[in-house]
């Protein structure tokens, strides 16, 4: 059986204040550091609200509320979709009975849902009765939201959907 090396410290060998405060000041600046890295990447990778003045559109949400009443009450239907091997975004609009809407002015505003960085905003050109359509730019695979705006020709009516679209 082999018996332990035996450890031999020199005279001035102790630990002393300075070692320990050292070592706090090691221990703590590796935390702040390590913290500090993952403040700054929560920060940049989603800076928060995502939505302009959600705090004043919850003390209005009253308003939001007849507004969506004064949509249902128009009946218009919206249909949005990706076209030609995903390079024209095309929206249908028709009316309560069906009937195409063909004299609309259309936006739409591509978004990712994490992020504002890649927001596009659009406006539709009529291609057919009740169909609208416009070219885009490459945009990266993945699921994006159209938030659609329609507005009637003499722009008393407005009508607001969300729809998704897959990118291949």
């Amino acid at each position: 059986m082999m018996a332990a090396p035996e450890y031999k410290q020199g005279p001035d060998a102790k630990l002393k204040g300075w070692h320990v405060l050292l070592i706090m000041l090691g221990f703590f600046g590796v935390m702040f550091a390590v913290n500090g890295v993952f403040l700054y990447s929560a920060i940049t990778s989603f800076p928060g609200e995502d939505v302009e003045k959600s705090y004043l559109q919850g003390l209005n949400y009253n308003d939001t509320l007849e507004q969506r009443r004064e949509q249902a009450a128009l009946g218009w239907t919206l249909r949005a979709g990706l076209v030609e091997g995903a390079s024209r975004l095309r929206i249908e609009a028709s009316d309560q009975d069906g009937e195409p809407l063909s004299t609309l002015t259309v936006t739409a505003t591509l978004r990712r849902q994490a992020t504002t960085a890649e927001d596009i905003t659009l406006s539709l050109d009529p291609v057919l009765r009740g169909a609208y359509e416009v070219d885009l730019p490459p945009l990266s695979k993945g699921m994006w939201e159209v938030d659609i705006e329609a507005r009637s020709a003499h722009g008393d009516d407005v009508f607001n959907a969300v729809k998704s679209v897959s990118v291949p």
